[in-house]
């Protein structure tokens, strides 16, 4: 049993409020359960309760044993003197506040539905990814519609947080949140966070001097990320050393930790080499790109605009030095749907909300319009009675479980919410 639990039972009002009674058999009389505090302070704030006729408003504070109070050192804290009800699932002792008064205590194991013990119980013992995984299918379709498009915008809400911070690091400059925001998921999922801080040690301000020249972008690229520390007898990475010293000294750059950039388990077009290269084919004289990036409306625009390859030299090379047989390194679809799904959409989310200008309608078209990722944890739902047919809900799917499944919040999931109320029967039927 949670504390959270009786947070939960008693804001949805799940048990039976006839009869009600505290441990000194006074009877209770709910008006107002109060206000969920989520901050430091009683649980509940500002809540309206009938004690023995008399009428008291004031803080509900809940815990699963009376005890807790003393072990919380809530009865040497004036803050808890205006508590009018102590909740608990177990009574152990009677408790007071600091002015040595005592706090009427109500059990609420006495009055919670059976069911909904048996059924939280069921999801609290569940070893699986899903808890939920052998009820799911028994939800009503709506629901589930309905909260995958919920999980899908707080994806994109939780990602607004992340743009707004590098708003604030960049003085409100979108390009330079596309820049670094763009070069972290060329990365991929393997390289994200250390293409991620070659952003960081290769300012924008920088990169965007010499986008009319793709040798010298490739040379700060390389040289920044580590490539060009050696001596390889490869005169395409000898001039780009070269190059790179140069701009060095002029800029002032630093050159990243050795070692942070990988190459394990990555097929060979999956090589960091060849994405940076294709960046910087991206970026050579495409101006205004973020705004460019903004008005893409459909997949097909993506793919136009993304139909690049990295430079000659990387025709017959996947790194430095080794030469392999002729192949043009293209931008496939996938990659770009990893660029759709991880930059365009949440910048276009981000801004504009920023703005004023949301459209939710071009966001939803947008993403549905992608196909399903595929990972490990979106074949584990597709198993269990929650399959995935777009973008859009293998975004929820990741949502889902990265904020709820994996962190056992089954009491804050509307899925897991209704099964739960499925376990409410009250002497008179189900609830």
């Amino acid at each position: 049993m949670k504390e959270e639990f009786l947070h939960y039972v008693w804001k949805n009002g799940f048990f039976k409020t006839e009869e009600l009674r505290t441990t000194l058999n006074q009877p209770i009389k709910i008006v107002s359960k109060g206000f969920h505090n989520h901050n430091a302070g009683p649980d509940f704030s500002n809540a309206k309760i009938v004690i023995d006729d008399i009428l008291w408003v004031g803080n509900i504070e809940m815990h699963k044993a009376s005890s807790d109070w003393y072990a919380h050192g809530h009865e040497k804290d004036p803050a808890y003197d205006n508590v009018i009800l102590h909740i608990v699932y177990d009574d152990n002792m009677p408790v007071y506040n600091s002015n040595n008064v005592q706090i009427p205590t109500l059990v609420l194991s006495k009055y919670v539905y059976k069911g909904l013990i048996k059924n939280y119980n069921k999801l609290l013992k569940a070893k699986a990814i899903l808890r939920c995984q052998n009820d799911i299918g028994k939800i009503d379709k709506f629901t589930v519609i309905h909260y995958k498009y919920r999980l899908f915008f707080e994806r994109l809400e939780d990602k607004y947080t992340i743009v707004k911070s590098l708003l604030n690091q960049s003085n409100n400059d979108w390009n330079v949140v596309m820049y670094e925001t763009l070069l972290k998921y060329f990365g991929g999922n393997v390289n994200k966070e250390a293409f991620e801080m070659l952003a960081k040690y290769l300012p924008y301000q920088v990169f965007i001097k010499h986008i009319d020249s793709v040798f010298q972008l490739e040379a700060l690229l390389f040289g920044v990320s580590g490539f060009l520390n050696d001596d390889k007898p490869d005169s395409y990475y000898q001039k780009l050393k070269k190059e790179f010293l140069f701009l060095k000294e002029k800029y002032e750059l630093t050159i990243m930790p050795d070692k942070v950039i990988k190459f394990h388990r990555l097929r060979p077009l999956n090589f960091p080499t060849i994405r940076l290269a294709q960046f910087a084919q991206l970026c050579n004289n495409t101006t205004f790109l973020f705004e460019r990036l903004m008005n893409i409306k459909k997949k097909e625009e993506a793919y136009e605009f993304f139909n690049i390859s990295a430079g000659e030299y990387w025709k017959t090379h996947y790194n430095f030095e080794k030469s392999t047989k002729s192949k043009r390194k293209n931008v496939g679809t996938d990659f770009i749907d990893h660029i759709l799904i991880n930059v365009v959409v949440p910048l276009k989310f981000a801004y504009q909300k920023h703005f004023d200008t949301y459209n939710e309608d071009e966001i939803i078209n947008l993403i549905e319009s992608i196909k399903p990722e595929k990972n490990r944890i979106v074949t584990t739902f597709n198993k269990i009675d929650l399959k995935a047919k777009n973008a859009l809900d293998t975004q929820a799917i990741l949502q889902l479980n990265q904020k709820y499944c994996s962190q056992n919040k089954c009491l804050y999931c509307e899925i897991a919410h209704k099964i739960l109320k499925k376990g409410l029967i009250s002497d008179h039927g189900k609830v």
